[in-house]
């Protein structure tokens, strides 16, 4: 629990990866076709540094009943609005999307993507790129730059945080458990346990679940310092059996 209050010189630590550029990426769907709504990104630079974050709305989502009235997207229609009427938001064509996304990995020179549950984010801009036919286009694979990054899944890379017998034992004794009784490793409950805030609830918008990503991503890179492992685990997407076999050997253990 002491993630977040490093010193400068375990700060400095976190600088190892000097030659990687993160896309920090959180997509808003609006059902289980995985069609994006809201888009927000941010880039993390060289020296650990964040660029201010990026929102965007999909116009021709937006602008679709049927996507508007999906189960993920209705509840959050006004909100939306309200950050689109407040400049918080950008409403933009997927097409012109596109162009700012390729535009941002060339000139901030990119090289990682990275997000929560990174296989997820990815295939929600693929399915999103293919209805509105972007991938038909003669030149996708060379104008989509999105081919040429490698991944980062927080989810994954994160596991030097939810898989301590600490954060197990905060998850039983403040029930952060699924329906099926398995130990929760959500974006919002590894934030809470980070930040100390049991009670904290993620909104599930994009903009705003960046944040706590970004909490995340820098409290991940400390980790993995402190245990003196410099490399990043690439290409891989996390996932729930990872704690739960965690926990497994703590009990056979004794130690919890």
């Amino acid at each position: 629990m002491e993630l977040l209050k490093t010193n400068e010189k375990t700060q400095d630590k976190t600088s190892l990866k000097k030659s990687n550029t993160y896309l920090l990426v959180d997509v808003e769907t609006c059902n289980d076709q995985r069609i994006i709504m809201e888009l927000s990104f941010l880039v993390i630079n060289k020296l650990m540094g964040k660029k201010k974050e990026k929102c965007y709305i999909i116009k021709e989502v937006w602008e679709n009943e049927e996507y508007r009235n999906g189960k993920y997207a209705i509840e959050k229609l006004a909100h939306w609005q309200e950050m689109i009427d407040n400049g918080t938001a950008q409403v933009v064509s997927i097409y012109r999307l596109y162009d700012i996304i390729n535009k941002t990995i060339i000139d901030k020179q990119v090289n990682i993507f990275s997000a929560y549950n990174v296989g997820f984010d990815y295939n929600a801009i693929e399915k999103t790129y293919h209805r509105y036919g972007i991938d038909k286009r003669k030149d996708y694979k060379e104008s989509n730059k999105l081919l040429g990054l490698k991944k980062l899944c927080l989810w994954e890379y994160g596991k030097k945080i939810y898989c301590t017998k600490d954060y197990i034992k905060w998850a039983i004794a403040n029930k952060k458990l699924t329906p099926k009784n398995k130990i929760k490793s959500s974006a919002e409950s590894l934030f809470q346990y980070l930040t100390e805030n049991e009670g904290f609830e993620e909104t599930h918008f994009g903009i705003e679940d960046l944040q706590i990503e970004y909490t995340i991503f820098i409290a991940s890179i400390i980790q993995n310092t402190l245990d003196r492992n410099n490399s990043l685990v690439l290409n891989k997407n996390g996932n729930w059996r990872t704690v739960e076999t965690f926990k497994e050997e703590l009990r056979e253990k004794g130690l919890i």
